[in-house]
């Protein structure tokens, strides 16, 4: 008897207390919850476009460095092109190429002769002395 009336009194106590702990708002959480996920999930997604958008300007950079490079390399050939039609290159390569020449030119022909110098002849070379002081020594 004594622990019947024990746990009524208890129950008078704690239930109250148990009853309005577990009257919970499941509406509000939900829609807390939600709101906490879609948040996240925009935050994410704003982060993904930052990073693409940071990935494009990289790509961008490259490409206008390789245009400069193009540009560059575009001058140089046009100004190749405007020296290679020039007519002081064509009588160049007319003359040195193809031997040809004006009609009141005459092209000369100067041959190199190869020198095969010996072991004697080169310490003979470095015997002789110059032409300067050769003078040198006759005038003083």
């Amino acid at each position: 008897m004594l622990f019947i009336k024990l746990k009524y009194q208890l129950n008078k106590i704690f239930k109250p207390i148990f009853s309005k702990s577990l009257e919970i708002n499941w509406h509000y959480w939900i829609f807390t919850f939600i709101c906490f996920i879609s948040i996240l999930l925009l935050g994410v997604n704003i982060f993904r476009i930052v990073q693409k958008g940071y990935e494009r300007y990289e790509i961008i950079q490259e490409e206008k460095r390789r245009l400069e490079k193009l540009i560059e390399q575009n001058y140089k050939l046009k100004e190749d092109l405007k020296y290679y039609s020039s007519k002081e290159y064509v009588d160049i390569k007319a003359r040195e190429e193809l031997n040809m020449a004006f009609p009141n030119q005459r092209l000369v022909y100067i041959e190199k002769k190869e020198s095969y110098i010996d072991e004697e002849n080169k310490e003979d070379e470095e015997k002789i002395t110059p032409s300067w002081h050769l003078w040198y020594d006759l005038i003083f």
